[in-house]
């Protein structure tokens, strides 16, 4: 009885200690602040959320660690059906030493994808086995709100062209713009798109093969990564990107209706709590099952 009330608790302390958002083996925001490293190759640890989704052992799309099980991406980087040699690989800089390889159980479209507009161009991708997270290894956080002047210090990661023997990730700073001054640089966006250009010296002239992979940001009243936008298209210097607020429904409801729930947290943009239970909600509700257990045991004896 003690030893499963103990196996409950050392499971409760696990989950909470999986954070989304954080870089524990990259830097102290105690010394650091929320700044990226210079230069345009992604250091171990940076981006520990980022994975390489692969088809005959090369890279064709970024794609996001949303949870243990969950990959977020981007759909047009697929057909309607799941190719059958897909791979995820997971940790590390160099596509070729990833610290994980995993094979997807089922991949997740979103209904209303347009493949000519590239609007609703977000994917999920669920994994056989769990990711076993590590330093290298941790899942992003979800936005809470939607307003765009909350977002601060924004990096997309991908990789250059430039070079076919290229397999070391490169990193981009980025800042959020403005619609219209979007629709200067790329006609005929559709409404429910964001925009991002590269900064000047921010590494980079843009990553060519990022699509698919996150735009994170930091805001100014926490110490997290939070994935923005999904990159879709668009040019080196300036991203459409597919708003991920906007599709925590969507997310929910997908990955309940498999079985695999995962639960976005956060505010509104009207500061109203989510009525979705958190997941620091969903372990509360574990304990209380686990003492529920516990206090039966007691009874019966």
């Amino acid at each position: 009885m003690l030893l499963l009330t103990l196996a409950c608790l050392a499971s409760l302390t696990s989950s909470v200690r999986a954070g989304c958002g954080l870089r524990p083996s990259y830097e102290s925001f105690q010394t650091t602040g929320k700044r990226i490293g210079a230069g345009t190759d992604v250091q171990p640890g940076e981006f520990p959320w980022l994975v390489s989704i692969q088809s005959h052992g090369k890279h064709i799309c970024g794609g996001t660690i949303i949870s243990a099980l969950w990959i977020l991406t981007a759909a047009h980087c697929f057909a309607e059906q799941l190719p059958p040699d897909l791979t995820v690989a997971v940790g590390g800089v160099d596509l070729n030493l990833p610290l994980e390889e995993h094979s997807p159980d089922s991949l997740i479209l979103h209904e209303e994808f347009n493949r000519t507009s590239l609007q609703n161009d977000i994917a999920l991708i669920l994994l056989s086995n769990p990711i076993e997270f590590s330093e290298e290894k941790i899942p992003v956080c979800l936005p809470f709100v939607c307003d765009m002047d909350v977002w601060q210090h924004c990096w997309a990661a991908g990789l250059e062209n430039t070079s076919a023997a290229s397999h070391v990730l490169q990193k981009t700073q980025t800042k959020l713009i403005s619609r219209e001054k979007c629709l200067e640089q790329i006609p005929h966006l559709v409404e429910s798109v964001m925009c991002a250009e590269a900064e000047q010296g921010g590494g980079g002239g843009g990553c060519q093969v990022d699509s698919g992979g996150p735009l994170v940001c930091s805001s100014w009243n926490t110490m997290k990564w939070f994935q923005v936008g999904v990159i879709s298209g668009g040019k080196p210097s300036h991203r459409i990107l597919t708003p991920v607020y906007s599709y925590h429904d969507w997310i929910e409801k997908e990955t309940a209706i498999r079985g695999k729930p995962f639960f976005t947290e956060g505010v509104d943009s009207g500061a109203r709590l989510r009525v979705a239970r958190s997941r620091a909600g969903a372990q509360v509700v574990f304990l209380e099952h686990c003492l529920l257990l516990f206090i039966f045991l007691i009874a019966i004896k």
